[in-house]
């Protein structure tokens, strides 16, 4: 912790040159940091659990109180902005308690949170206690590098074009923080400047490496964060998904590579098949996790489309991430052979990734929205898909028994009960009210008001109580097309970017001969939602209830932003797609367009070149840019005095040799020509004193007068 030394030291002497006792922070540097270090935090603070978040809320108060009560003296009087500042010493065995204290309430609250939030604790945990053992330049870096970490870190979590320019920012503070220690005279905003500048010249290397550097696989796997999980869960349980749809975060982006996009209804984008019920909640087979997963072959697929004859659809689907496995697709669907090493295909016609999606996760799907999906039935399945706890929902049963009794056809007995969902006073609502263990006799008898999930499993369990296979199906439904940069001429034909809040279940039932049918009992409910998307009452609750800083439904009822964030949506997605998103097979397809066919040689000499190339092309530049900036930049009043004394000097004969100092080239006037010795001696040191010393404006004034003098003096010798 810093606060501001009585004592004040002298200006002249550097921060670089302090010894460990010696070490010291200026009050604006000070502030400087404290201000690094709630940037760096507010980056990754959503990943952090409320103890973490209050502990260093906290030390972040106490450090500020104790920089603000430092302005003044002991007399009270305030000291000037440069007056450099000393550690407060922490007691070693209070802060070695803290630290322990802190070690195990995050080892106890791991299996919790996940291992990957856990680390992400111990990180921001260090973070801020380094601040109280600052006693050495060293702490001083450490520091920095620790925010460093952290700021990485958050890029973990999000990579979307907004957070990763602010994160660039906060780097450029961070990096402008450790120059400004190094600088203090200089102004907080030049210094900004200066790493712009460096960093905007590195990135010609930096783009080079990109494209042509190898993307190896990452050595190490990120582990999986229970608290970082985003979108839908293995286990639904009425109300689950109206929960769900509070959020806007985006899901993933779907390219239909110039195709036309199918129409609303057809966009079911299937996620997980749940099977298991318990009275209370839907939850996915267990006995998949027992299947021998195999990585799907380029020409075996999980779709057979030899005997039958459908129209496909190919299109490439952008994951974020969501720190679990399913993917997307619209059922049925095969994998294409460019995604299939990663990719794994279920029996139900669900896709997953063979590693937890940490990152932006491309793959290209074809599906056949008209195809049938699996027409045979195998004992097992019928078994599992007609399972149901007898006497969980004694009403529904009964209505199941009259259904069946009264309708013998599959399809009409399903028809008949979104007929009465119809007719009845059922709503559809984000808010419904709270049931009693999840029963779904209350809702469907009771309160007859619900969301996707709740229509879903009343009808789900009714099927399957009046003797037809049935399951409920969870995934995301439409999804909101942008064509902002529609061009004919480029064929470029936008894209579909599916949110959290299009989440959505619904059944299907077996059928003899048709196989497994998709009914969405919402289309009974709210057949909007369902051919076009949400009504404008659904968007003023959603509204009401979102967790978002900025509302959906007020931004989408103003034309002009609503224009901007489609604008900035389509920026995103090429940068997601390009960038976060390019993958090694992009980067071999681009190399082999530009180079032709590539082989381990040539590809050695093609890194070799580009890197050696840019460095070159970096030199270059810089010597262009540090030339012209001596072009533009005046000399001083005492630079040319001194330039003036040597042109004097070099009529003598004596010529300063550019790579001579001040300071020996007065002694080489000396042993040459003792006449002038003495006053170009003094000369020097004065025009020392003003290159290299931070002089008040008037000692500045004063002393180039006597620098003038001094040079005069000169003159007058030389011409005796």
């Amino acid at each position: 912790m810093i606060f501001f030394n009585n004592k004040a030291k002298s200006k002249n002497t550097s921060a670089r040159f302090k010894s460990k006792a010696e070490f010291s922070l200026s009050r604006k540097n000070a502030w400087l940091l404290w201000l690094c270090q709630c940037l760096n935090v507010a980056v990754i603070a959503l990943e952090l659990s409320t103890w973490m978040l209050a502990v260093i809320s906290l030390s972040l108060a106490w450090q500020a109180l104790l920089l603000h009560k430092s302005k003044g003296n002991e007399k009270g009087e305030q000291q000037p902005l440069n007056n450099n500042c000393q550690l407060i010493q922490v007691p070693s065995v209070l802060l070695g308690m803290f630290a322990i204290s802190g070690c195990i309430v995050i080892f106890f609250t791991a299996k919790q949170v996940g291992l990957l939030a856990s680390m992400v604790h111990l990180l921001c945990f260090s973070y801020v206690l380094k601040a109280f053992e600052l006693k050495a330049r060293r702490d001083f870096y450490q520091l920095l590098l620790l925010g460093l970490f952290v700021l990485a870190s958050s890029l973990i979590f999000r990579q979307d074009l907004a957070f990763s320019a602010m994160t660039l920012l906060f780097l450029i503070i961070n990096l402008s923080v450790l120059l400004q220690y190094f600088s203090n005279e200089k102004n907080f905003a030049r210094n900004i400047k200066v790493v712009s500048i460096l960093l905007g010249q590195s990135m010609l290397l930096a783009v080079v490496l990109f494209l042509v550097f190898p993307r190896l696989s990452p050595f190490w796997q990120v582990p999986k964060a229970k608290s970082t999980e985003i979108g839908l869960s293995d286990t639904v349980k009425p109300g689950d998904i109206a929960n769900l749809t509070r959020s806007s975060k985006l899901a993933f982006r779907v390219n239909f590579n110039q195709q036309a996009v199918p129409d609303y209804s057809q966009l079911y984008w299937r996620t997980m098949v749940l099977e298991d019920y318990d009275g209370r909640q839907w939850s996915w087979q267990k006995r998949n996790e027992n299947i021998a997963l195999s990585k799907v072959e380029p020409k075996h697929f999980l779709y057979d489309v030899s005997t039958i004859d459908v129209p496909s659809l190919t299109y490439q689907v952008i994951a974020e991430p969501s720190f679990q496995r399913y993917l997307f697709a619209l059922a049925p669907a095969n994998v294409l052979a460019e995604s299939v090493n990663d990719t794994i295909s279920l029996p139900d016609y669900t896709f997953q990734s063979t590693n937890i999606i940490s990152q932006t996760k491309s793959y290209q799907l074809t599906s056949y929205l008209s195809g049938p999906l699996a027409l045979e039935l195998t004992a097992k399945s019928k078994q599992i898909n007609l399972a149901y706890p007898k006497g969980s929902n004694p009403r529904l049963e009964q209505l199941a028994l009259q259904l069946k009794h009264n309708y013998v056809d599959v399809e009409q007995r399903a028809q008949a009960v979104l007929s009465t969902i119809n007719k009845q006073n059922y709503s559809y609502t984000l808010q419904p009210p709270l049931l009693n263990n999840n029963s779904l006799d209350q809702f469907f008898f009771d309160t007859q008001a619900g969301f996707c999930a709740h229509y879903a499993s009343a009808f789900t369990f009714l099927m399957r109580a009046s003797g037809i296979p049935s399951r409920m199906v969870t995934g995301y439904l439409g999804g909101e097309f942008n064509d902002v940069n529609e061009s004919e001429g480029a064929g470029v034909k936008g894209h579909l970017s599916v949110y959290q809040y299009d989440a959505h279940a619904w059944s299907e039932i077996w059928v003899a001969g048709k196989g497994w049918l998709r009914i969405d009992p919402t289309g009974a409910v709210d057949p909007q939602r369902v051919n076009s998307g949400w009504s404008n009452q659904l968007l003023q609750q959603q509204s009401a209830l979102s967790n978002d800083l900025v509302s959906l439904y007020r931004l989408k009822n103003t034309a002009w932003l609503n224009a901007l964030r489609l604008q900035f949506d389509a920026l995103d997605y090429q940068w997601t797609r390009w960038v976060i998103g390019f993958t090694t097979k992009q980067q071999y397809d681009l190399l082999k367009h530009w180079f032709g066919g590539m082989r381990a040689w040539k590809l050695a000499i093609i890194i070799a070149v580009s890197l050696i190339g840019s460095m070159v092309i970096l030199l270059l530049v810089l010597q262009l840019l540090n030339r012209s900036k001596r072009k533009k930049l005046p000399k001083t009043p005492w630079q040319v005095i001194y330039l003036n004394a040597l042109g004097k000097l070099e009529k003598q004969g004596l010529e300063k040799p550019a790579a001579m100092t001040v300071n020996d080239f007065a002694r080489l006037v000396r042993a040459e020509c003792p006449e002038v010795a003495i006053v170009f001696t003094q000369l020097s040191a004065s025009y020392n004193a003003l290159t290299y010393q931070s002089l008040p404006p008037k000692a500045q004034t004063k002393l180039t007068l006597t620098m003038q003098q001094q040079y005069q003096q000169l003159a007058n010798k030389l011409k005796r």
